[in-house]
């Protein structure tokens, strides 16, 4: 199974340049794609996308989608946790920024970190807080949620420590960085600011007003998916090159998994209840 997760640079880009950067997604022959910063269309070729047709908001008319190249995605509004007995809202920060979709048995997540008040940090915590009742639910037990978060441990201090403690966040969620895998294996990026030992970082952004090879882009899986990455990587080059079409390169994560039926509840238990998304219907930051 292939996952190709990608801001695709929506609100800087021609029209014609948005319908390049579509035929090069589906060139990568994903079986789903995460996208941020993007408005799906006619032309993605398939009827399987959540996406809220708002966008985030009237200043960004475009936003976070789930597109199902093969099976069909089914959106995910609002989970009863193991907790309550009521159903949480998933969408309560910036409705838009995150499109929720079970595909198959996999929840499928795509997540973008805006900038609210020059913060991504307040932000990322505030959709993770919305998230939790997910995780604590049946359709927590299959997660894969990539997107560009806007949150890097490249930075110097205090923001290094606090961008950090985002991704520790998702670690305490159960979320495994596919990227910090390793796989296949890589060399340190060059000319990377971090200090963590090794480093781990692939650069997934050319900044238009700073040369540091920053990474904002991640793709997580559940603990019981970490076992099941063949790769995940940057695709950072080749031919067309995939910096002609976003300041963003994609991001790909293969699964050597195939997904069961759609609505399947995943060991044998209850399927969690599913709700109707709307859908088809200070510190530095890097953006």
């Amino acid at each position: 199974m292939r996952i190709v997760c990608w801001n695709m640079n929506h609100w800087r880009r021609t029209p014609a340049e948005r319908k390049s950067a579509w035929q090069f997604l589906t060139q990568l022959k994903p079986d789903v794609a995460l996208l941020q910063e993007a408005v799906p269309g006619d032309d993605t070729g398939t009827a399987n996308v959540v996406f809220r047709s708002q966008g985030i908001g009237s200043s960004r008319p475009w936003g976070s989608a789930v597109v199902s190249f093969g099976k069909p995605a089914v959106a995910v509004a609002e989970v009863r946790s193991r907790y309550s007995k009521r159903p949480a809202n998933l969408h309560q920060t910036l409705a838009g920024s995150l499109a929720i979709a079970q595909v198959g048995d996999l929840t499928l997540i795509s997540h973008y970190g805006a900038i609210e008040n020059g913060y991504a940090v307040t932000t990322v915590h505030r959709q993770l807080s919305d998230l939790t009742p997910l995780f604590d639910s049946s359709l927590g037990r299959r997660v894969v949620l990539g997107g560009d978060l806007n949150i890097t441990s490249q930075f110097e201090e205090p923001d290094r420590r606090r961008h950090q403690n985002v991704l520790d966040r998702l670690a305490s969620l159960g979320m495994v960085d596919c990227l910090a895998l390793d796989r296949p294996p890589r060399p340190k990026l060059e000319g990377c600011p971090c200090t963590d030992s090794p480093c781990r970082h692939v650069r997934t952004l050319r900044h238009d007003k700073s040369d540091t090879p920053w990474q904002n882009d991640y793709i997580f899986v559940s603990e019981t998916l970490a076992g099941v990455v063949k790769s995940c990587f940057a695709l950072d080059s080749g031919d067309p090159d995939p910096w002609q079409f976003s300041d963003h390169c994609p991001v790909i994560l293969e699964l050597s998994i195939e997904m069961a039926e759609p609505g399947a509840a995943p060991n044998g238990g209850p399927a969690t209840q599913l709700g109707n998304s709307g859908a088809t219907e200070g510190p530095p930051s890097v953006s």
